[in-house]
C-alpha cells in the first residue's frame, strides 16, 4: 500500500513517514498531490502557513477524496479539514467537517506538551482498542466542532481527538509519537485503508 505524504512546507514529516513504514506502507513524500491508497496531511505549523497550499490544491484533493483515496490528518492536518481557522489571522479549510479552529479556550499552560486520556465518543474502526489510552499532542488550537467526532481528549475543555467519515480521518494527538497507541492506530489504519 501507498502512502503519499504531502510535504506543504512546515512540520517534521520523517517522523510520519516512520510510522507509516513500521506498519506496512510504502511512503513516499512530495509536494505534488497524486494518487495514493492514503494520503496524509502531517502535523505540525500553522494553520495559515498552510491554508494557501491546500487550497491551490483543493481541486485534485477533492477530486482524490471522491475517488475513494483515503485521506489522514495529523494535529495540523487534522485543523485544515475544518471550514477556517484563526492561527496566524483567519484561513479558510477544506470545509470538509463544520467547525472552526481556534485557541484552547481555557486557564491552561499553552502550547499543550505532553500525554493525555483519549476517550472513544463515536463509532469507527480506527478507534479500536484505543479508549482509555494515553496519546502524545502538541498544539494551542483545536477544533470546534461536534462534527464527525468519535475520539474526545480534555485540556483545560473537551476536544476532538478524532474525527472519522467514510474515508477521512484525523488526529489532534500525533500517532507516530504515541508509543504503544500509536503502534495501534497505525494498524487500524492498515487494516482500514486495505478495505
Amino acid at each position: 500500500m501507498k502512502a503519499l505524504v504531502v510535504n506543504y512546507g512546515v512540520g517534521n514529516l520523517f517522523s510520519i513517514s516512520s510510522g507509516l513504514k513500521r506498519a506496512g506502507f510504502e511512503v513516499e513524500i512530495s509536494k505534488e498531490i497524486k494518487p495514493a491508497d492514503l494520503i496524509v496531511f502531517p502535523g505540525v505549523g500553522s494553520f495559515s502557513a498552510v491554508s494557501n497550499f491546500i487550497l491551490t490544491n483543493s481541486d485534485i484533493i477533492n477530486d482524490l477524496k471522491k475517488s475513494g483515496v483515503h485521506f489522514l490528518g495529523v494535529c495540523l492536518g487534522l485543523q485544515i479539514m475544518f471550514e477556517k481557522g484563526t492561527e496566524g489571522g483567519e484561513s479558510k479549510g477544506l470545509g470538509w467537517f463544520k467547525g472552526v479552529v481556534d485557541k484552547i479556550q481555557a486557564n491552561v499552560k499553552l502550547p499543550h506538551i505532553g500525554w493525555d486520556k483519549i476517550y472513544v465518543t463515536g463509532d469507527c474502526e480506527l478507534s479500536d482498542e484505543l479508549d482509555g489510552k494515553y496519546a502524545y499532542y502538541v498544539h494551542s488550537y483545536v477544533a470546534y466542532t461536534d462534527d464527525n467526532v468519535v475520539m474526545k481528549s480534555n485540556y483545560g475543555i473537551d476536544y476532538p481527538a478524532m474525527i472519522c467519515k467514510e474515508n477521512v480521518v484525523g488526529t489532534q494527538f500525533h500517532p507516530e509519537k504515541s508509543s504503544g497507541t500509536g503502534r495501534i492506530f497505525f494498524e487500524n489504519l492498515k487494516r482500514w485503508v486495505s478495505r
